[in-house]
């Protein structure tokens, strides 16, 4: 439940309509709290002559209408100036970092301020009564706060202009997915799901097992009620399905359906083994959560897709941009320099008692290298600085990776000297990223054997 709570949570604060609905909401009860308390306090007239307002009910008109029909002349600029930042953002880098700008919390408050504090002055400016309209009421702490807040709008629209030119900076969004996937692997890997269920070393010839167990044993296959990509994997509802496990007959659950990965209507997502106890199918088909589209939430391989989707927009012929690919690429190595060295999550775990054995699909080391790389080798081949960069960030990962580690980064470096000979470069070019990738295959082999 938890985990569809989260789920849920995050759909919503990425739409551009949910911190601006927060805020019109709060800004009109705002002004109808101020508005009643001048009525029970204030001095109506607007005779005080104190900070507050103090003029008459048609100079009180005049200015919330002022304020009202420029901030909606404001807020149409505000609008026009983020599906401008959308679309250069969908046709420059690509259409799967849109949700960044949509959920960008500063996109959200500056459009939030300008609809609240219009909202704002037309609460107000219905209270206010001249002499031949019954009682005079001028709400004055009302008026002078509904200045303030437009006050307070000119000065973000400025730092909104300032905004939008930063987020269609390249080096700004590479930087921005950068971060974002730091966030996520720091998240991910490790991150507790039930108990190890085999030591690091262990992990691959346990998880080979259990698929073999499974599959060899009557099982039960639960199938997906809709379609949808894999948001995520509710463990507490995956692991209280132990519960029902008998203890000398524990339950074997095989999750195939990765995070990220897209599940066709009816398509099996898990297998169950041996045939559980009613119910429990329903709660491991509830764990496995579908949704309309992936997100950077506990989905690391898509923010890397989504770097590597502004590399290969960058050299697509209508672009030809292999500077910012070769950003990309620094950044990828940037990232996953931080996983390097660290034990992935693992894809065995288990129920304490040990009632329950849970099989995840998850990402290993070979999965995120070939995500990062594979995709802009074959594309930047065609450009001998982009060749030279992936070069590069290769022999920086291999002087932090462990033995283990080196070899997808050597096969890499194999498939650049395989296309090498058939590349339309100049002999000088083609020498030169030879003897580079030499280099460092060389390097990586001494790693991989342990050598340094």
């Amino acid at each position: 439940m938890r985990a569809w709570v989260v789920s849920r949570w995050e759909d919503a604060r990425s739409r551009l309509w949910f911190l601006p609905g927060l805020i019109v909401l709060c800004e009109a009860v705002l002004a109808e709290a101020l508005v009643w308390i001048d009525s029970a306090y204030g001095d109506t007239t607007g005779a005080a002559g104190s900070w507050l307002f103090s003029g008459s009910a048609d100079a009180a008109r005049t200015l919330l209408s002022a304020i009202a029909g420029s901030l909606l002349t404001v807020v149409s600029i505000a609008f026009s100036l983020t599906m401008i930042a959308l679309q250069q953002a969908s046709s420059q880098f690509s259409p799967r970092i849109l949700r960044g700008f949509t959920s960008s919390l500063t996109n959200q408050l500056v459009i939030g301020a300008y609809t609240g504090t219009f909202v704002y002055a037309l609460l107000v400016l219905r209270t206010v009564r001249s002499g031949d309209q019954g009682p005079v009421f001028v709400p004055g702490l009302a008026v002078t706060t509904g200045v303030l807040l437009a006050l307070s709008c000119m000065g973000l629209l400025v730092f909104f202009i300032h905004q939008v030119s930063l987020a269609l900076q390249v080096s700004v969004v590479v930087s921005r997915l950068r971060d974002d996937l730091l966030a996520q692997l720091e998240d991910a890997h490790p991150r507790e799901v039930g108990w190890s269920a085999a030591a690091p070393d262990d992990h691959p010839e346990r998880a080979a097992a259990l698929r073999r167990e499974v599959a060899g044993r009557p099982h039960t296959l639960v199938r997906a009620e809709h379609g949808g990509f894999v948001r995520t994997v509710d463990a507490d509802r995956l692991l209280s399905t132990g519960e029902r496990a008998h203890a000398d007959d524990p339950l074997l659950v095989h999750v195939r359906a990765g995070v990220g990965s897209f599940a066709a209507r009816g398509s099996v997502i898990a297998a169950i083994a041996p045939p559980p106890e009613p119910g429990v199918v329903d709660d491991v088909r509830r764990s496995v959560l579908l949704a309309e589209e992936r997100t950077p939430a506990h989905d690391p391989l898509f923010v890397v897709q989504q770097l590597v989707d502004v590399g290969l927009r960058a050299l697509s012929p209508s672009t030809n941009d292999p500077t910012t690919a070769e950003h990309v690429l620094m950044h990828l190595g940037d990232a996953l320099g931080v996983l390097a060295g660290r034990e992935l999550e693992p894809p065995v775990r288990s129920t304490r008692d040990g009632r329950l054995l849970v099989l995840l699909e998850r990402p290993d080391w070979d999965d995120h290298v070939d995500a990062a790389f594979s995709q802009l080798r074959r594309v930047g081949v065609e450009h001998v600085s982009v060749t030279l960069r992936l070069l590069e960030v290769l022999a920086s990962l291999g002087e932090r990776v462990p033995p283990g580690r080196a070899q997808p980064l050597l096969s890499q470096v194999d498939q650049v000297l395989e296309v090498l000979d058939r590349q339309s470069w100049t002999v000088e070019d083609r020498r030169q990223v030879r003897e580079r990738a030499q280099q460092v295959a060389t390097a990586l082999a001494e790693v991989a054997h342990g050598r340094c």
